[in-house]
């Protein structure tokens, strides 16, 4: 059996997360249960996604990646199915998850009632207690069902009324003419600022020219790339792109989030000069 992850704002002291890999276990037998992160801020999907995407090709194809930081319950979100890579994520419809693909995914299919409905009834053999829908905890009744039908049919494709477009996610930079716009969209636990400005994107810009980058409108301004910390003193504002290929803020041996009131959301933008 293949590889299930789970990426939640559970907290890690809570049973949340026990119960609902209990439950899968049952279903997938010999599946491997590999927790990525439990420790999302409470409702921060954009932190849960960043995290996720860092994370999830690293694992093997056929991965199933469980992404839970929850939305609560609406009869208007349905869980969403999209394959990338070759790998599955599991997930409430979000526009978040845009984040995660570079290009469009193979696709993107909306489990709704109807469709969970005949998940369900293939199905109807495996009964468990607490099998009953809870509006306040409806991963435990939808999740492992789902789970199992991905496992048991993996190259199984939807139709054509059952796909979805997640659509572009709203936090893209914005592309002008002379600069790149970003946000911080994660905090790190060095409260170093990573962005959603990419390496591929900031060469397609710069082809040579000079560039200055603004981190919070005008209020502090980096004119040159790090490659590592070392090459700075400690105290000193750089930008680098870390190892995932995100343009980083950081300020070195010290703590630049709190210093610079950073937070997700702030602007980082890089203006190009002929």
């Amino acid at each position: 059996m293949g590889v299930i992850s789970f990426t939640s704002d559970w907290n890690r002291h809570d049973y949340y997360a026990g119960m609902l890999k209990g439950k899968i276990i049952r279903m997938v037998p010999g599946a491997s249960l590999v927790d990525i992160s439990h420790d999302i801020q409470p409702f921060h999907t954009l932190q849960g996604a960043f995290v996720l995407r860092q994370a999830m090709f690293e694992f093997p194809e056929g991965s199933i990646h469980v992404f839970l930081v929850n939305q609560g319950y609406s009869d208007e979100i349905n869980p969403v199915i999209c394959k990338y890579m070759g790998q599955f994520i599991l997930a409430w419809k979000d526009p978040v998850l845009g984040l995660l693909f570079d290009r469009e995914p193979e696709f993107c299919m909306e489990v709704t009632q109807d469709f969970f409905a005949s998940i369900k009834s293939t199905y109807k053999n495996v009964t468990f207690e607490n099998n009953g829908f809870s509006p306040s905890f409806p991963e435990m009744a939808l999740f492992p069902l789902i789970i199992k039908w991905i496992s048991d049919n993996p190259d199984n494709r939807p139709g054509e009324h059952e796909q979805i477009s997640i659509g572009e996610s709203p936090w893209q930079p914005v592309i002008q003419e002379g600069s790149i716009t970003g946000r911080v969209i994660y905090i790190d636990s060095y409260k170093n600022a990573i962005s959603n400005i990419t390496l591929g994107l900031f060469k397609e810009m710069h082809k040579g020219r000079r560039f200055e980058i603004f981190v919070k409108s005008n209020h502090y301004k980096i004119t040159e790339l790090s490659q590592s910390y070392g090459e700075a003193e400690p105290g000193d504002l750089i930008a680098l792109f870390n190892s995932a290929g995100f343009l980083e803020i950081a300020m070195v041996q010290a703590n630049v989030g709190d210093l610079l009131s950073l937070e997700q959301g702030s602007s980082i933008k890089i203006k190009f000069y002929d």
